[in-house]
């Protein structure tokens, strides 16, 4: 258990994510599909409160426990995102990597609304998906994968829909914010279960919430 949490501990934070906490305000972190803590801890060591919520109780019950172990302020919540009640300013950050992306879009652009009631003024938005110009989507389209929208495609083995962002898509996902950088590129990707670092394109958004929503 100590070796998969110290494994755990030294996979590389995103550094996209590195960059969203320096524009936002020091608060409450709400961390959506944290899976086993890796952003949720980093942001706690980092002087956030986070609120971590994942629909696997498996993989939050490792953040739970890391976090008690070591006195971190991490609130764990087994929840379905799209049925968890967001409230209204109550975050100072949102954060979403590779979480969104494995919703169908309506689901997504419903969600990104909500995130923006529940960011306090001045509250950031961080979302990080794959792009069209992952190889993942040409492998999805030469295996004749169902495709049940346009770019979301529906993966046997991980028994869910993968999206797959568009710039302009995700920049019109996120009108509604100041988007304080929008980037697509081709990284080196790692996570747990893989057996080695792995490239991607991948695609993120950094967006602050301007005013207070009536």
């Amino acid at each position: 258990m100590k070796r998969k949490q110290a494994k755990q501990q030294k996979l590389k934070i995103e550094e996209g994510l590195e960059k969203a906490i320096r524009y936002a305000p020091k608060g409450v972190v709400l961390d959506i599909g944290a899976g086993e803590g890796r952003n949720s801890i980093f942001l706690a060591k980092s002087g956030f409160k986070v609120q971590a919520i994942d629909i696997d109780a498996k993989s939050l019950e490792k953040c739970k426990r890391f976090a008690k172990n070591h006195n971190l302020p991490i609130i764990t919540s087994v929840a379905d995102v799209r049925k968890f009640k967001f409230g209204k300013e109550k975050y100072s950050l949102v954060i979403s990597i590779n979480t969104l992306d494995f919703l169908r879009l309506k689901d997504t652009k419903k969600l990104i609304t909500k995130v923006g009631y529940s960011l306090v003024p001045g509250g950031v938005f961080y979302l990080y998906g794959f792009s069209v110009k992952d190889s993942l989507l040409e492998i999805a389209k030469r295996k004749h994968l169902k495709e049940p929208e346009k770019n979301t495609f529906y993966f046997p083995k991980m028994r869910t829909p993968r999206h797959f962002f568009e710039k302009k898509e995700l920049f019109n996902l996120c009108k509604n914010f100041e988007i304080i950088k929008l980037e697509e590129k081709k990284i080196i990707h790692t996570h747990m279960g893989s057996e080695k670092p792995h490239r991607h394109w991948i695609i993120r958004v950094i967006a602050k919430k301007e005013r207070s929503v009536s």
